[in-house]
């Protein structure tokens, strides 16, 4: 069936280039859609993207219910902006860590009719040609949208001859709803409005140039999230051939999942918005201000996430099913920053290592160990705040990721990871950030600023966006560089004032050099990705952790 429509809109592609006053005009299954073009200068000449923005993929949903796709549309499609976001849960925290990197605000609001994806496309791609790269923006399934100037994928296609389709998915309450009136199925619709954009994509990106037999999903933090669940409980037919996941992943959690803790903010909000009782709170809530909502989740501090359905789109055990074979059938890369915490320990100013491994739930006997094997003065350790980013990076991201890749690569589907470790005077928003969480996101758009930029910093963004886009092209063959454990490393750990001069933007580690102190956190890791969700003793917890397991975005 798959590969009947992709010839059909292969077909109706080629049958017919309409134009519509010299603006790029494609038709696809719910009517034509006119867009607009950027021109991206190259080494030795220039490309000009199409670029198809704010196409909905969905009616404007339901609030609380399951997205529905979008009915046809007789006139052309305006497609030359950004869609709204999807209504954004931002704390200062966030807000602050937003401006610092760039990321810029939203173009065009807020609203509940935001299910949308944006389209960049060589302007010379012929139907159904190129490969296709799926972007799926982290946010801890708080806050994202696919229009934030940081994900512009205009360099990104010119620069590597691919079509990249970024989309838009509900977060906070509006994508996790806990009411205990919605079936367990379906209260994560986030991952339904994410299902239902790749569903769009195989339906309609032949006729935007991209082949649909080609697609890789790129996620980032909860996006990276949305693509593990995609992995452990794969939609039929599976809509993409490949994955690339950074700084995060759901298999190899380090804090226990707290369903319950959803469900308390549920009612929590519920009170707060002054409904007059928990049996009213779903019709309440769905009829209260939007904008009202987001207020009173931010303001108390409430915090939604996905609930494990069975397998209808989180599995209850990722990495039960990973280590038995039930997962989706596809290569991964999969990869984090070196300096994943350092936001937050500098925002923080953090100084107690001590209390910080209180925070992350770490027993005693357990931090006093760390506090032995990550002594002060060894390279990279030189303070008590270096410490606590090192214990957090290892403990929250860079040794689940081992785990996982490792678990993956026992499957034979193909298994990289990569190692993000640049840091440069235009990225470093706070003294010593280092590669800090979502760092390597403007070296993959190639969006970074260029006030200040360096030449060694546009040679690995192009390492790293040749390293995406030739995956994504052809998996089986890699990002270039050997499975694990072997490690690409992007950048080589330059930092603002080394010296650049003979730097390698690509280069490549055992992974034993890097993951030495990982074997300590193992136990954690097994105690809670080897027992089922709810046998766990803090599973009943009324507070949990974020998706990003401590890290917010």
């Amino acid at each position: 069936m798959l590969a009947l429509l992709s010839f059909v809109a292969v077909a109706s592609a080629a049958a017919c280039t309409p134009t519509y006053n010299s603006s790029p005009t494609a038709i696809i299954d719910s009517g034509a859609i006119v867009g607009t073009t950027t021109e991206i200068s190259l080494s030795s000449a220039t490309a000009t993207v199409n670029k198809f923005l704010g196409i909905p993929f969905a009616e404007k949903p339901e609030r609380f219910r399951l997205p529905e796709p979008v009915k046809p549309w007789a006139d052309p499609l305006d497609a030359s902006q950004h869609g709204p976001a999807c209504y954004q849960q931002l704390t200062d925290a966030v807000a602050q860590f937003y401006e610092g990197v760039g990321l810029g605000e939203v173009p065009n609001g807020e609203s509940e009719d935001c299910l949308s994806v944006n389209v960049y496309t060589p302007s010379t791609a012929s139907a159904g040609s190129k490969a296709v790269l799926v972007w799926i923006y982290g946010g801890s399934w708080q806050n994202g949208a696919n229009s934030l100037p940081l994900y512009d994928g205009s360099k990104l296609v010119a620069n590597q001859d691919v079509v990249l389709v970024s989309i838009n998915y509900r977060t906070n309450v509006f994508g996790f709803p806990a009411s205990e009136s919605l079936p367990l199925e379906e209260r994560n619709l986030a991952f339904y409005d994410t299902r239902l954009a790749l569903d769009w994509v195989q339906r309609n990106i032949a006729s935007l140039g991209g082949d649909p037999r080609r697609v890789t999903v790129v996620g980032e933090s909860g996006g990276s999230s949305i693509i593990d669940a995609l992995l452990t409980a794969p939609p039929h037919p599976l809509p993409f051939h490949a994955a690339i996941m950074t700084s995060s992943q759901i298999s190899v959690p380090a804090s226990p999942k707290t369903p319950s803790a959803y469900i308390a903010a549920w009612e929590a909000l519920a009170e707060a918005a002054g409904c007059p009782d928990v049996e009213a709170a779903f019709d309440c809530l769905s009829e209260h201000p939007a904008q009202d909502l987001v207020n009173l989740v931010t303001n108390n501090s409430l915090s939604f996430s996905a609930f494990p359905d069975g397998g209808v789109t989180l599995a209850d055990n990722p990495r039960l099913d990973r280590l038995a074979g039930k997962t989706a059938p596809v290569p991964v890369v999969i990869g984090t920053t070196a300096d994943e915490a350092s936001p937050f320990v500098i925002g923080l100013n953090l100084n107690d290592t001590r209390a910080a491994l209180e925070t992350l739930g770490l027993d005693s006997d357990l931090a006093d160990t760390l506090v032995e094997a990550y002594p002060l003065g060894t390279p990279g350790i030189l303070t008590e705040g270096a410490r606590i980013n090192r214990i957090a990076t290892e403990f929250l991201m860079q040794c689940p990721t081992q785990v996982h890749a490792n678990d993956t690569k026992n499957l034979d589907y193909g298994s990289w990871r990569f190692y993000f470790n640049a840091s440069f005077p235009n990225t470093e928003f706070l003294p010593g950030v280092g590669a800090y969480h979502a760092s390597e996101i403007a070296f993959f758009f190639g969006t970074y600023r260029d006030q200040g930029a360096t030449p060694f910093q546009a040679e690995v963004s192009n390492a790293l966006q040749t390293a995406y886009a030739d995956f994504a092209k052809n998996p089986s063959a890699g990002p270039g560089w050997p499975q694990v454990p072997t490690i690409g490393v992007f950048g080589g750990g330059v930092r603002p004032g080394i010296n650049e001069e003979g730097l390698k933007a690509l280069t490549t580690i055992p992974s034993e050099v890097l993951d030495v102190r990982c074997p300590l956190y193992r136990p954690v890791y097994d105690a809670l990705s080897l027992t089922p969700w709810e046998e766990q003793p803090a599973a009943q917890e009324e507070t949990g952790p974020s998706v990003d397991s401590g890290i917010p975005f």
